[in-house]
């Protein structure tokens, strides 16, 4: 019995570096969305992690997060700017994630309205926790590394570019996440670690 659960966690390890590695592939496919804010892009790197949170649960889905970041960070440049992008990329994937997990509780034959609101909550407080990190923490920090001035108010760069950035965000993964679970369905719950 004690192997069978070694195997299982070794499985889910290697399945889960695996997920990581295709989320981390997805990062450089992205696109810039707000003019103000272009060094904030939209990748589908989160579709994959939303995914794996169906088969591994929430703790699998952070840990997929983090590999991909980690991944990022060590094959892009080890400094303190990139260092803050990728904790501010993980800090987003939590406070997506995590929400929509407690309103699926792993059910995957969800219905649609259910969904709707794991995204809609999901959205809600990526956007919320992205936009008070970035107004007392992430950009002050950025501007305090660059040594450089905005030309406007942080609040504003927060207002104007941040609060879309990650509606729009949350709200295509969302769209995309929504069809491929429903599809997924079936094999994540066969493939659901327990």
């Amino acid at each position: 019995m004690e192997n069978v659960h070694k195997g299982l966690g070794v499985r889910a390890m290697v399945e889960m570096s695996l997920f990581a590695g295709v989320a981390y592939i997805l990062m450089f496919l992205s696109v810039s969305i707000i003019p103000i804010v272009p060094y904030m892009k939209l990748d589908l790197s989160d579709l994959v992690v939303l995914v794996g949170l169906g088969v591994f649960g929430p703790a699998g889905a952070i840990l997929i997060a983090a590999l991909k970041e980690l991944l990022y960070f060590v094959t892009t440049g080890m400094d303190i700017m990139n260092f803050i992008g990728v904790m501010t990329a993980f800090i987003a994937d939590v406070a997506y994630i995590l929400p929509i997990s407690a309103v699926l509780r792993r059910q995957h034959k969800a219905s649609i309205g259910r969904h709707i609101l794991a995204i809609v909550v999901g959205t809600v407080s990526l956007t919320v926790v992205l936009s008070l990190a970035n107004w007392w923490v992430i950009t002050p920090l950025y501007l305090k590394v660059w040594h450089m001035d905005l030309g406007l108010p942080v609040k504003q760069l927060v207002l104007l570019g941040v609060v879309p950035f990650n509606l729009i965000k949350g709200i295509v993964l969302g769209v995309l996440f929504i069809p491929l679970n429903r599809r997924l369905a079936p094999w994540m719950a066969k493939h659901a670690l327990s």
